[in-house]
């Protein structure tokens, strides 16, 4: 096999990111060639507001990973986020087809289908549909019924949705530049992908993606996706925060926000320590103390906190989720926002941080390319889920690791 390149485009709210991996010619492990990154303004809370300002981010981000990777981007895999998208739970029934009563692929294929008829509005379509259970003549909770001997097979399936428009100004944007869409992914999934390992998702996790504009939640238990939600505050309510407080532009309140500011799990608030941003505000003898910084970050992050716990009490009272957070997006490295988050909710939290890749280890290892990189696992088992069996792989080795993560997504 010649190598072959996978390619992720993360268009988030605030920054357009790119990665580029190459599958080798002997175990399929993914080896980043390059990642690139851009400014994104023609984005609100996942939607497209402005086509043109869209189309040329993505062309910076994508000319920057090509001249870093030095390969050309002809297709990629596309995360999509945005609160127009929804999800439901769809259960459909079939009768077994082989006269000796044994489930084969072809049966499993027919119930999945089954399950994915539904009645949607016009205006929206279908993104992923994602095999959760199967009933094997009222036998609940089997995960794979390949082989099993039933007459009546009946599968349970998440349905995640979105608004046709929107995903289509999505992909047009990236059509655009002369890159074909090879799928439109929900971007929490590819999130997890990245961060999460099948333990984790197995005995119960949280993900926590603080991007820029929005925020998602995504609990994972017994391997299936028990709860998700995107959340409308993000990392840049901070910022617009930050300019309203300091009465300056939201590019000195960005800066002010990467240089100086963290919450207060990270600073002793009883020290008196000041800040002189003189410089960065253009005037003279503007200094003032930490304590206003930290009040505006932490009122910000609250919010988000609260919205949070009013989720996780829509999961079902029996999840424990003992894998505790595992946090990621850009809004994640904010000083003391894991710390702020541990205290809030009581559980074991650690930042996101993707293993397992050949090069560029210090760049996919941020959290704010935790989408990214998702999107190139995804991309790498739809490419070649069907012949990494017939590969003999170490246990440790990163081709094994995604195929125990994406059969627990993909139909």
């Amino acid at each position: 096999m010649r190598p072959y390149t996978i390619s992720g485009i993360d268009i988030g709210n605030s920054q357009v990111k790119v990665v580029v991996a190459q599958i080798g010619r002997n175990n399929l492990r993914p080896e980043i060639l390059g990642t690139g990154s851009a400014e994104s303004e023609g984005l609100r809370r996942g939607m497209v507001v402005d086509m043109e300002e869209t189309i040329g981010n993505i062309a910076s981000a994508v000319q920057r990973t090509e001249a870093m990777a030095g390969v050309k981007i002809k297709k990629a895999f596309v995360a999509v986020n945005g609160l127009h998208i929804k999800t439901q739970i769809s259960r459909g029934v079939i009768a077994v087809s082989r006269a000796d009563n044994e489930i084969s692929q072809n049966d499993i294929e027919r119930v999945v289908q089954a399950a994915s008829v539904v009645s949607i509005p016009a205006n929206r379509e279908i993104i992923h549909v994602i095999p959760r259970n199967f009933v094997v003549d009222g036998t609940e909770y089997v995960k794979n019924p390949l082989g099993m001997k039933g007459v009546r097979l009946e599968a349970d399936v998440l349905i995640i949705d979105g608004l046709s428009p929107y995903l289509r100004n999505i992909a047009k944007c990236v059509n655009e530049n002369n890159v074909e869409v090879a799928g439109l992914v929900y971007a929490p999934l590819a999130a997890s992908l990245s961060s999460l390992d099948k333990n984790q998702k197995e005995h119960g996790v949280i993900n926590l993606d603080f991007g820029g504009g929005t925020s998602t939640l995504t609990v994972f238990e017994e391997a299936d996706l028990l709860h998700n939600a995107v959340i409308p505050v993000g990392s840049k309510h901070i910022t617009n925060d930050l300019a309203v407080a300091l009465r300056t532009s939201l590019d000195v309140a960005e800066r002010v926000k990467l240089e100086h500011c963290s919450t207060s799990s990270a600073e002793d608030l009883r020290r008196k320590d000041n800040i002189d941003l003189s410089q960065l505000i253009g005037e003279e003898d503007f200094v003032i103390p930490k304590k206003q910084l930290i009040k505006v970050v932490d009122a910000r992050i609250s919010e988000l906190l609260d919205i949070v716990e009013s989720e996780l009490k829509k999961v079902p009272k029996n999840s424990i989720l003992p894998a505790g957070i595992v946090l990621s997006g850009g809004g994640s490295n904010l000083p003391g926002f894991a710390l702020l988050v541990k205290d809030r909710l009581r559980l074991p939290v650690r930042i996101a941080e993707p293993l397992g890749f050949d090069g560029a280890n210090n760049i996919v290892g941020d959290p704010a390319f935790a989408v990214a990189v998702g999107l190139v696992l995804w991309g790498a088992e739809k490419e070649f889920g069907g012949q990494r069996q017939k590969l003999s792989l170490d246990g440790k080795d990163l081709a094994a690791k995604i195929k125990d993560w994406l059969k627990n997504f993909l139909p």
